[in-house]
């Protein structure tokens, strides 16, 4: 297994946070070259790590399920967990606004199975939640992830002062429809 660097590691954890700002800042068709002067690196380094914008957004994105996944094992067995994990994804979309539109042209499968991978992070959560009352009794994991896309909808606008205030109205509507507190 080759060793890397610890520069190299750096270098593309900066990256990769530069990404989720730029994308979230200034949308989805944020040159590369705007992305590695934020991240304080060279051209050469993000081309080294990413071809392309869609490569570093889907490396984003699988990351942010990855994400997604240690903090929902960190939340098991906790009665409000499918709560707090549902406000963690939400938070999450907006910090990740413009990074959908970069990737709508990657390959279903993948967004089937990233989709698959978090739905799977709900369902023992879901349980503990209904047992103690926190979550409706008829709410499953596919109201779960249809509410997440709503809420994407929700903060599609480019207007940060109307994003934000859209992004709090959505949160407030979906835990009324999921949640019993």
């Amino acid at each position: 297994m080759p060793v890397t660097r610890k520069d190299a590691v750096r270098n593309r954890d900066r990256l990769l946070t530069a990404a989720r700002r730029m994308f979230a800042e200034h949308g989805h068709d944020v040159a590369l070259e705007e992305i590695a002067r934020d991240a304080g690196v060279s051209r050469t380094t993000i081309y080294r790590n990413f071809a392309t914008r869609e490569e570093l957004a889907a490396t984003v994105f699988a990351d942010n399920v990855a994400q997604i996944e240690h903090h929902a094992a960190g939340l098991r067995g906790q009665p409000d967990g499918a709560v707090r994990l549902f406000d963690f994804v939400l938070d999450m979309q907006l910090e990740n606004r413009g990074l959908a539109q970069v990737l709508s042209s990657a390959d279903l499968q993948w967004f089937i199975e990233h989709a698959r991978r978090i739905a799977a992070c709900f369902e023992p959560l879901l349980d503990a939640g209904r047992a103690a009352g926190v979550v409706h009794p008829v709410v499953d994991v596919d109201d779960l992830m249809l509410a997440i896309s709503m809420g994407e909808s929700a903060v599609a606008t480019s207007d940060v002062a109307q994003r934000d205030s859209r992004h709090k109205r959505a949160r407030e509507m979906l835990h009324r429809a999921l949640f019993t507190r």
